[in-house]
């Protein structure tokens, strides 16, 4: 009688070096856009990220600048099932010029609007230890913070859906939020989000029981749209450098499409920069 065969060491360190690859991927990958993955039960990701936007002339503003620290906290509520808590410290800086009074310069800071959501992983293919696809969808409402300078005067509710693909080195994600604006003024236009991006693991080519960490290229395409007709469209792209726990991002965004309503300035670049803890 022929005993079964047995396997061998390499494939199931393989294996689980490519379970551990998968699971990862709520950390690695887009910079500016979503994932449909989310974390283990009682899990969770923790992401600090720095924005600063530079924007030219529009209307009576000559120059403007801003600096957004979002911090994030992903929590595994269950398995397919995750809470979302965002949070946004703005620093804004504007140089205006009118005829009455010359040139002025302002400064403000304060806590934008909190957004609280729901994201529910409703399809996962598994196509082998390093390729998958799933399917989320994302539910929740955009807080007022109460700041004079930054805060909506509303509660807003939000929808979405997000569709993630992996194929060893090769990722995709693709997203779609919509915001229903319920306030008054320039919050009462709805805004429509709209992101796709294609990842690529630079190192290692292939894993091995020595991998300690990941390089990943990354190319984005960010949509933002409003229903005032506004619609400004970013190429984005950007590098991640993922290690076991930690991941750090950097992201440059530029316009390719402005359209922007009124006299509004438009952004000149956007410098991401981000660093996300995972337990």
């Amino acid at each position: 009688m022929v005993g079964a065969r047995r396997k061998k060491p390499w494939s199931v360190i393989h294996t689980l070096i490519g379970v551990s690859a998968v699971a990862c991927a709520a950390v690695a990958g887009p910079i500016n856009s979503d994932v449909a993955f989310t974390p283990r039960e009682g899990g969770g990701v923790l992401r600090l990220q720095y924005t600063y936007e530079e924007a030219g002339a529009g209307g009576a503003v000559q120059h403007k600048n801003q600096s957004t620290v979002r911090a994030v906290l992903i929590y595994g509520l269950r398995s397919n099932i995750a809470l979302i808590l965002s949070a946004p410290y703005v620093n804004r800086q504007v140089d205006r010029f009118n005829k009455r009074f010359g040139r002025t310069e302002e400064a403000h800071d304060g806590v934008g609007d909190i957004t609280l959501l729901l994201k529910y992983r409703f399809y996962q293919k598994d196509l082998g230890p390093l390729s998958t696809v799933r399917l989320a969808a994302l539910g929740g409402i955009n807080l007022r913070s109460g700041d004079r300078d930054f805060s909506s005067d509303s509660y807003d509710p939000i929808v979405g859906a997000v569709f993630s693909w992996r194929d060893d080195r090769d990722k995709f994600d693709a997203d779609l939020i919509y915001q229903f604006n319920t306030g008054g003024g320039q919050a009462r236009h709805d805004t429509l989000r709209y992101d796709l991006t294609y990842s690529r693991r630079i190192h290692p080519a292939s894993y091995d029981d020595s991998t300690g960490y990941e390089i990943l290229g990354v190319a984005e395409l960010n949509g933002r749209y409003k229903t005032d007709g506004s619609h400004t469209i970013y190429l984005s792209p950007g590098v991640v450098f993922q290690f076991e726990q930690w991941t750090l991002e950097m992201s440059i965004q530029l316009p390719a499409l402005q359209n922007l309503a009124g006299d509004r300035p438009e952004t000149r670049y956007r410098f991401v920069t981000g660093l996300r803890y995972r337990w």
